[in-house]
């Protein structure tokens, strides 16, 4: 039985993201989180050549993310994905960013919370998934059925005053 979501997304911290405090700028976990998103996206089917022959494609419709831990040059990281839940049009997606310490340990960088849609580009609206699509989905939700929810996902930000 799977006890953590499936890593969907493997890189090193490049030498252009680092900022004037010698880590990675924020701009840049964002980046990632992008790049693991279109990884899962394209192995649930919708890549480029489906989106080409379709017209169909996904769009991000928010994003919530946490910077828990600090990355630096040349650190790997990986990106961990559960699917929290989806409908017809939308996925609400849950990632979080593991980085690679030199003993082989690892800690938790980032997490991002993502709500998205899928879209007909030509109409520049909502619509359903194509239904090979959805079949993988609902595949990856089976996958996933038995991890717990994270503890952090729908969180608000501001303020905590005593």
């Amino acid at each position: 039985m799977m006890t953590r979501p499936d890593v969907v997304h493997r890189t090193n911290i490049k030498k252009e993201w680092i900022d004037y405090n010698d880590h990675m700028n924020v701009a840049y976990y964002v980046l990632i989180f992008d790049h693991a998103a279109d990884d899962l996206v394209k192995d649930w089917g919708l890549n480029e050549e489906k989106i080409q022959e379709t017209g169909i494609s996904w769009m991000v419709l928010e994003n919530h993310i946490t910077y828990n831990n600090e990355v630096v040059l040349d650190q790997p990281v990986e990106v961990r994905a559960q699917l929290i839940d989806s409908d017809s049009k939308r996925i609400h997606l849950y990632f979080e960013m593991y980085a690679q310490n030199e003993d082989g340990t690892e800690y938790l960088a980032s997490t991002l919370e993502q709500m998205a849609m899928c879209v007909d580009l030509k109409a520049r609206k909502s619509c359903a998934f194509p239904a090979d699509i959805s079949e993988n989905i609902q595949v990856w939700a089976d996958k996933q059925q038995h991890l717990a929810k994270p503890e952090n996902i729908g969180r608000t930000i501001g303020i905590r005053r005593k």
